[in-house]
């Protein structure tokens, strides 16, 4: 059976009656069906009975206003969150943006060991001065370099690998910045 619902328009002070079988309460958002097209409304008051009045037409929906606040809740969020991608961006140098990207990327770090090599004036192999024990990190971990005659022999934390290296090889691998030596 129909209920019939009192509704004041948005924009008028008049309230106006509409045949409705959508379970509604006071105060929705509703669309109504009136004599200028659709309309929006809110429903004022629900009763069982026309007392006094006659609607003519209907309430065609009820207007879900939870979703669109999610909807607008949703975008907010997403925008914060670029801000801060955007801020946590800037806050990197090119220098450090390059070198991630050449742990993914061999011909990136091709070109930034062959920069490196060029430019690197004070860093080259036959200028590096070894120590008979030192602490170096790679890309991915921190090592021990111990010398034993004309090598070196690498202690990683990993498995507790031991590998042996030239003292060329290590002068090499620190020249081009594969490996960097750090106070220990």
């Amino acid at each position: 059976m129909a209920k019939i619902a009192i509704v004041k328009h948005n924009g008028s002070q008049t309230p106006y009656a509409f045949y409705t079988d959508i379970d509604l309460k006071k105060d929705d958002l509703v669309v109504c069906d009136t004599q200028n097209g659709y309309e929006t409304g809110r429903v004022l008051r629900i009763t069982d009975s026309n007392q006094g009045v006659k609607p003519t037409r209907w309430i065609v929906s009820k207007v879900d206003t939870k979703s669109h606040v999610e909807r607008v809740e949703k975008e907010k969020r997403i925008s914060y969150l670029k801000q801060q991608i955007d801020m946590r961006r800037n806050e990197f140098t090119d220098e450090y943006i390059n070198e991630l990207i050449s742990l993914k990327d061999k011909a990136m770090y091709s070109l930034l060991k062959e920069l490196n090599e060029l430019t690197s004036k004070s860093n080259t192999k036959y200028e590096i001065e070894l120590k008979d024990s030192f602490y170096f990190t790679t890309k991915e971990v921190k090592c021990k370099a111990d010398k034993c005659g004309n090598f070196y022999i690498v202690t990683t934390p990993i498995s507790y690998w031991q590998l042996q290296y030239s003292i060329e090889q290590v002068k090499e691998m620190i020249s081009t910045g594969e490996w960097k030596v750090i106070d220990q």
